[in-house]
């Protein structure tokens, strides 16, 4: 799979990464459109710290369900968008619903100091 990595401040570079393999309860989206964010261009001049070199930015994107998690099948083929924050959904504020205070929280084509997600600039 191509994605566009951000390797350095104001540096991208187009670079095949691999193909992600979906998790038990993943599904795997060929992505069709993504938006570009005003976090994406504050990372992109190194200026949030929520960016470290290299990642594969891009949290708002929608596209095509072309591979699923054996607990995740019926997703299959569709088309769809996503929430790019990730949760577990067992901790406290999960569990009261408010999975954007999860305490181990992360989102999709973020990297900092605690955590590395690519995100969906890519194939």
């Amino acid at each position: 799979m191509r994605a566009l990595v951000h390797n350095a401040p104001f540096s991208f570079e187009l670079r095949d990464v691999g193909n992600p393999e979906p998790g038990p309860n993943d599904l795997l989206i060929a992505v069709q459109s993504v938006g570009i964010c005003g976090s994406d261009v504050h990372g992109m001049t190194g200026t949030t710290g929520r960016r470290i070199p290299p990642v594969v930015m891009g949290h708002e994107a929608a596209g095509e369900v072309v591979d699923t998690g054996a607990g995740a099948e019926a997703w299959r083929g569709k088309r769809v968008t996503f929430d790019s924050m990730i949760y577990c959904g067992s901790c406290g504020p999960c569990r009261a619903g408010a999975t954007n205070l999860c305490e181990s929280r992360m989102v999709l084509g973020v990297s900092c100091d605690e955590y590395r997600r690519d995100g969906a600039f890519a194939e």
